[in-house]
Parts: C-alpha cells; structure tokens; sequence
C-alpha cells in the first residue's frame, strides 16, 4: 500500500480525481514519485501506450507524467522532513543519501519541478508547497462516468492453446504482471488477479490453461467468489473501489467506492454482506447488492487477511503490526475478543468444526488457538523452511495446512493433527494466496510471474515434478 499521509494530502487536495485518477496518483506514490519508465506504469494501469496515459493525464486536469513524478518526489522529500525521519533537520543531504539520488540531481529537481531551492521550500512549509502543485493542475469539465457504470472491457485469448495436461501432473504455468490473489469456483474456474496488469485472468481447471482476462483497473488485489458462484467481487486497491464481475460473461458489471485501498475480503455465508478492510485500520461491511455500508468497525492496525467462522456469526481479523487477531460479531460489528498472539499475524484459518483458529505468524511460523477457551494451544515453529510466513490455506479434508513463506520462496505443509511440520516445497519466487479446488489441487500463486499447480499423492502431500514444457519446477522435500 501506498503512504497513508502523502495520498490523503493528495486526496484533499484534488477531490475531483476520478478513480483512475487516484490509481495514477497512488501508483506515483507507492514508489515515492520514482516510477521508472512510462510502460511500467501503463501496465499496472491496465494501459497500452503512453499515448493512453498522457490522455488520461489530460483528463484528469494532472501535469505530463515527468513533471508529475517530479512533484510526487518532492513532496514526498518535504513530508520525510517533516516528520524528522531523517537526521539533519530538514536537509537535503540525508533525504537524498536515502533516496540514492545524488544531491546535485536531487537540488536540480526540485529547482526545476517546484521554481524555487530547497531552502524556500523548507520555509514556506508543505501545504504551500502543495499549493503551488495545484495551481499547475485544473479542474476537468469533461462529464465523468457513473460510479459503477460498466466500462469498456476488453478480452483475451491466448494465440496458443495448449496441451491439455495428464490428470494429475504437476504443472507450472507462466503469467505476467505480479499475481497475487485467486479464488476458485467449483470444478472449472478460477480468478487470478495480476496487480501490476490491472486485471483478473481466467484459469480453466479442467483444461489447465489462461483463457482470458477482464481488465479493472490499477492493482486489483484479492479476489472472492459469491456461494452462487455467479459474481465475483474484487478489491481495487488505487481506483478505491471493490469491482463487482458477471462470471458468466466475465464482464465487469458494477463498483462500490470504498477510500482506503481496499485490500483482503470475505463473503458472509448467506452471500448478503461483504466484508471488506482498508489502510484507514477499519473493517467495513457492504451491501453485496448495491454496496450500502452496512457497519463498521475500528482496528488496531491495517489487516491483510480475514476468514469466516463455519457458523457465519464471526470474522476474524487478522492485524499484522498490532500483533493480534480480532474476533468480530458479524451482526453487531462489534470486538468479541482480542488474540493477543504477538509477533506478526497474517493469514487465518478456521477448522471445518468451527472449534480452532490457525493463524500464520511472520514472525515465528504457524499460531493454533482453542477458540473455546481462546487460548492458544500450539504453535508450530518454521526455522527449517525459513520465516516469513503470510498466506495460510487449509486442504479440504482438514488435514494439512499450506502456509507460503513469501521472504524465502517457500512453501510449507503442516500436519494439522500432530502439529507438526510435513513436508516444505521449494516454489521459488514470492508465493502468495493459495487455494484448493474440488478434487483436492493445491493452486499456488506466486508474485515472480507464475503459478503452480499441485496434485495430491497417495500421502497427501503435495508435490512438484519438472514438468517438460515448463520452467523448471521446485520439489518438495519431507521434514
């Protein structure tokens, strides 16, 4: 997620941007106004050329992208003076020391950017500063869409179809633009969003291959599946929106505005509540029918991961800095408990008999907690795989947990009944969110451009071969 204090000043201060404004804004932000080259960007915006972004920079009423990212840069300098993050009070020096810019390039852009030297800019304080960035900005007259509307969507087939796979063979299949979410509908479909393509591609399960994509907007993160399995709602992290989509058509159909750059989601079971938490540290729930907010509920610190009691009357929060999980009353949006696990919370899980709670801790591995006495009861220690772990997926017999251990290009299998580590798989990359589909394949999605598909063996332990037309796959090796 972007910084917090820079994207609310520039949300302050240019209310009219629509959300592919923001996602524009955002995506500046995140990498602190140093965004590389204008492809980089169209990509993650979804765009094809910078023909595309320089007209919707036009729209928008923003600068031409060099001069943006220069403001973006700047402003981001004066905020890290502000807050004496850097030794030197409010010098260039060591804010250019920490960017790795050399000073005399950091001194000439500002001069050229903002008109003026630094020490002006120190003087008259941020909001000034910012001022002066307004005024080379204008408000756009050009009528905006209807939030929500259905925009244009283009689709994609691949140019090779190919082989269908042997049922049961482990496979690796390339995809682009940093995957990191999927969710899986029944036997034949599966969503895998593409964070920095502004889009979500379709995974054909029984054919084992991409057979399009339905483009969104900037940074769609997680995805999740209605029980009908007839939309799939999908947060959009810098268009600040959860994207509603047709799964029949795989159309875009609709949007819900939510500030904050949504980011985890979870379904109520009866499909009437979306669950939805934001870097604002509060958890909302929406109307899935037209996204009225429904409740919220204050948090400790921003969360990255939820999951839903068996019963459907609790939620639990995971939130990774406070280092406790919440357990919330989905009716009364209110904290019935707080798990105070220490370390890093990440990904949660609860058992198919609603009476425990897995938690993975990038701190230490894997947190168990009776949810009866709401203590915790195990905790399984990942030394051996390597720390790190985030995502956190449960197999549907309820015998062993996959946790991706994202900082070491892991994954790891737990044997739930013993509590102890089974088997760990070297995927490589930065595997993220890991899903099961009906017959029991585990689908790994990996942020360094591919995904892995993993069959069951006799022993339950999920295992990679090097599939021949493939990259070379990783193998699991038992602990």
């Amino acid at each position: 997620m972007p910084p917090l204090a820079l994207v609310a000043l520039f949300q302050r201060s240019l209310p009219w941007l629509s959300p592919q404004g923001r996602a524009v804004i955002n995506s500046l932000v995140c990498d602190n106004g140093r965004a590389g080259s204008t492809n980089l960007l169209c990509e993650r915006l979804g765009l094809r050329t910078r023909f595309q972004l320089n007209r919707l920079l036009h729209r928008e009423g923003l600068p031409p992208y060099e001069e943006l990212t220069g403001w973006v840069c700047v402003l981001h300098w004066m905020l890290r003076a502000d807050a004496g993050a850097v030794q030197g009070g409010g010098a260039l020096r060591p804010i250019a020391r920490e960017a790795r810019m050399a000073l005399a390039s950091c001194y000439r852009l500002v001069r050229r950017v903002t008109g003026h030297h630094w020490t002006r800019l120190r003087k008259v304080g941020t909001s000034e500063v910012m001022h002066w960035f307004v005024e080379r900005t204008c408000i756009p007259h050009a009528p905006r869409p209807i939030q929500g509307q259905c925009p244009t969507v283009e689709l994609h087939e691949p140019a090779q179809l190919r082989e269908r796979p042997p049922i049961g063979t482990p496979r690796r299949l390339p995809i682009c633009g940093a995957p990191f979410g999927i969710a899986i509908r029944g036997p034949d479909l599966a969503y895998v969003t593409r964070t920095r393509a502004a889009a979500v591609e379709r995974l054909d399960l029984l054919s084992g291959r991409f057979c399009g994509s339905v483009q969104l907007g900037c940074t769609p993160t997680c995805v999740k599946f209605d029980a009908s399995g007839d939309r799939a709602y999908v947060s959009v992290q810098y268009c600040d929106e959860i994207a509603v989509i047709d799964t029949h058509r795989h159309v875009r159909i609709h949007a819900f505005p939510i500030a904050g750059n949504p980011f985890p989601l979870a379904l109520s079971q009866r499909a009437h509540t979306l669950f939805v938490t934001t870097n604002e540290d509060r958890l909302f729930g929406l109307n899935v029918q037209n996204g009225r907010l429904l409740g919220s509920v204050p948090l400790p610190a921003t969360s990255h991961h939820l999951a839903l009691h068996p019963s459907g009357d609790r939620l639990y929060v995971a939130t990774r800095i406070a280092g406790s999980v919440l357990e919330i009353d989905t009716s009364r949006y209110e904290v019935i408990r707080t798990f105070a696990l220490g370390g890093w919370p990440q990904g949660v899980a609860v058992s198919s008999d609603g009476t425990t709670l897995y938690v993975a801790n990038e701190r230490h591995g894997l947190d168990v907690v009776r949810l009866a006495s709401g203590k915790r009861i195990g905790t399984v220690e990942l030394d051996t795989a390597g720390s790190g772990a985030v995502s956190l997926a449960l197999s549907p017999d309820n015998r062993l947990l996959y946790t991706g251990l994202v900082h070491c290009g892991k994954v790891a299998a737990i044997d739930v009944g013993s509590q102890t580590l089974r088997a760990v798989i070297d995927t490589g990359g930065r595997p993220r969110e890991i899903a099961f589909d009906s017959a029991g394949k585990a689908i790994v999605v990996n942020e360094a451009g591919w995904i892995d598909i993993l069959p069951a063996d006799g022993a339950g332990v999920y295992r990679l071969g090097t599939p021949s037309n493939q990259p070379t796959a990783p193998a699991a090796a038992a602990s």
